[in-house]
């Protein structure tokens, strides 16, 4: 039997040929299907039958509401009455709920009805997404009453709509809004959820308004204070023209040049559109030379691992040492970070059980201590040769070390504490940083914005919006793209260690079953780069759904970052 999403939303596909899914994993480049493709869906429902009962009311006004994005939600206020039918604000959030399950309809005490069932997630009104917890509900009353025909209508709501996971899946799309990294030489995404039909304008609009408040002190932007779309984005022939206000023109020339370099970016995303045309006030934009920026700026690496208790690198099933010092391998190295700097020859290593932090330079064949502990956590390098740590025992606090050797930075992160530090990873272009904690035993994954100085130096961690939800533990976790990490961890009590992608700004997906024993896990850039490590001292790769031995006899596994 079908599964049925809607007893009256009737779909109509223009073309059969093809399928679209909710982008879960992977880096956001193109966003398919597009508006003009041949598999839009068009959606229509039916207004309120004479004589309805007030439960079908409120069925027909949530089958009403899901269609409403394609008739500007006119059949659905039909089913409302009094100031409902003008006040209702049908996008001010979209909850979106389980393919597996219908809304169910109760009675209330007074009359009403209330409509109840799993929660996904929610979208509000800015196109920001945040997933919900496993055993999270919708719950929503409705309070109905006789019109002057005498029949039922909805007269009290709550603004938003109702669309299932299939639903919303075919009706918005993932766009990420790009803005600038502290030294304005890479983009940041900032993911959000728009209506396919109008994705252009949106992204858009969302983009001169600004970055999420999670991001916005670990990201700039060329938009100048005041700068607005004059009218919807419009795309003929693949290419998108946009007209700013007079604000624009306040910018510098390399500020113009990077504004482009943002909306192009954005705009780009879009799988129908190739180029973008800015004007202002609908004259050409005076722009020099637009910088082609990174949105996930990483190469390609080797895999690094401790064997025989120093730091190497893996080829052809053999680990090579980076540096020939047999004092090295009395150290009792641990754990290794890989840096980006001196084509990734330089690394951080945890060695003691985590109390003593080394760095190491293979291209300059040295090594000290730069950091003690009682417990520290897995290092983490960023764009700039900082390397993050922190206390596993944690009291609120991460500390950052500078490439050159000088004192560490102190960052003060007060929604730490308390808690038990499991994880950290700092983005590719290092204006963020995913921590994994054990909060009184619910681990959690949160992602903060670093502010930096122009130069790099890390100064604050913002607060956090999480990720990863609906999983209950987390043993490790990676970067795989610029909205997307690679996550080890079980999805329930009692359930078997399982991979994830947790999107920051959207929902998680399952990536599948890791190879049998991985205690750990790195990554470089989306899913194939995964390298898995069990606990027989096996380093494994992903390739498709199928695992292979890179080498063994390894006790860490990492690439850059």
């Amino acid at each position: 039997m079908k599964r049925r999403f809607f007893t009256v939303l009737m779909l109509v596909v223009a073309m059969a040929a093809g399928c679209s899914s909710l982008p879960r994993s992977g880096d956001v480049h193109a966003v398919i299907p597009t508006p003009d493709s041949d598999d839009e869906i068009v959606l229509s429902a039916q207004p309120p039958a004479e004589g309805a009962t007030p439960e079908e009311i409120v069925l027909g006004f949530l089958d009403a509401s899901a269609a409403g994005l394609d008739d500007d939600f006119n059949v659905a206020r039909q089913f409302l009455a009094g100031s409902a039918a003008s006040d209702w604000d049908p996008l001010a959030q979209v909850r979106v709920y389980p393919d597996s399950q219908n809304p169910q309809r109760t009675r209330t005490d007074d009359g009403g009805i209330r409509v109840s069932v799993g929660s996904l997630g929610t979208l509000d009104s800015n196109g920001i997404f945040t997933e919900s917890a496993g055993d999270a509900t919708i719950t929503a009353d409705f309070s109905l009453a006789k019109n002057a025909d005498g029949e039922w209508r909805i007269v009290s709501l709550q603004d938003g709509i109702f669309l299932s996971e299939h639903l919303f899946d075919s009706l918005y799309t993932a766009a990420p809004l790009y803005f600038l990294s502290a030294d304005s030489n890479a983009l940041v995404a900032d993911l959000r959820w728009y209506p396919r039909k109008t994705f252009p304008t949106l992204a858009v609009q969302g983009l001169l308004s600004g970055p999420s408040t999670w991001l916005e002190n670990g990201v700039g932007t060329a938009v100048p204070e005041g700068t607005s779309l004059n009218d919807s984005v419009t795309v003929k022939d693949d290419v998108a023209m946009v007209d700013l206000s007079s604000e624009a023109l306040s910018a510098t020339g390399e500020q113009r040049a990077l504004l482009v370099a943002q909306l192009r970016r954005t705009l780009t995303s879009f799988s129908s559109i190739k180029s973008v045309k800015v004007t202002v006030e609908g004259s050409a934009m005076d722009v020099s030379s637009v910088p082609d920026l990174a949105t996930y700026p990483y190469g390609s690496y080797a895999l690094t691992v401790i064997s025989d208790g120093v730091i190497a690198t893996v080829a052809d099933k053999t680990a090579t040492a980076v540096m020939d010092d047999p004092e090295i391998a009395k150290l009792g190295l641990i754990d290794v970070a890989v840096g980006y700097q001196d084509k990734a020859s330089t690394y951080a290593a945890l060695a003691d059980n985590g109390s003593q932090l080394f760095w190491m330079s293979a291209s300059q064949k040295t090594w000290k201590i730069i950091g003690t502990g009682d417990a520290l956590v897995h290092p983490s390098f960023d764009s700039f040769g900082w390397v993050f740590t922190g206390e596993a025992a944690n009291d609120g606090q991460l500390i950052a070390y500078p490439p050159d050797g000088g004192e560490p930075v102190e960052l003060s992160v007060p929604w730490m504490k308390g808690a038990k530090l499991r994880d950290i990873a700092i983005s590719r272009e290092a204006s963020r940083i995913v921590v994994v904690l054990d909060v009184g035993g619910d681990v959690v994954a949160d992602v903060a914005a670093i502010t930096r100085t122009s130069d790099g130096i890390p100064s604050a961690i913002g607060d956090p919006v999480r990720i990863g939800q609906r999983l209950s533990d987390i043993t490790d976790i990676a970067w795989i793209s610029s909205t997307t990490l690679a996550a080890l961890g079980k999805s329930g009590a009692g359930s078997d260690q399982g991979l994830y992608t947790l999107m920051v700004g959207g929902p998680m997906d399952s990536l599948g079953t890791p190879y049998s024993g991985t205690i750990a896990i790195t990554a470089g850039r989306d899913e194939e780069s995964i390298a898995g490590l069990t606990d027989l001292g096996v380093a494994v790769g992903l390739t498709g759904q199928a695992w292979t031995s890179l080498v063994e006899g390894v006790s860490a596994i990492a690439y850059p970052g």
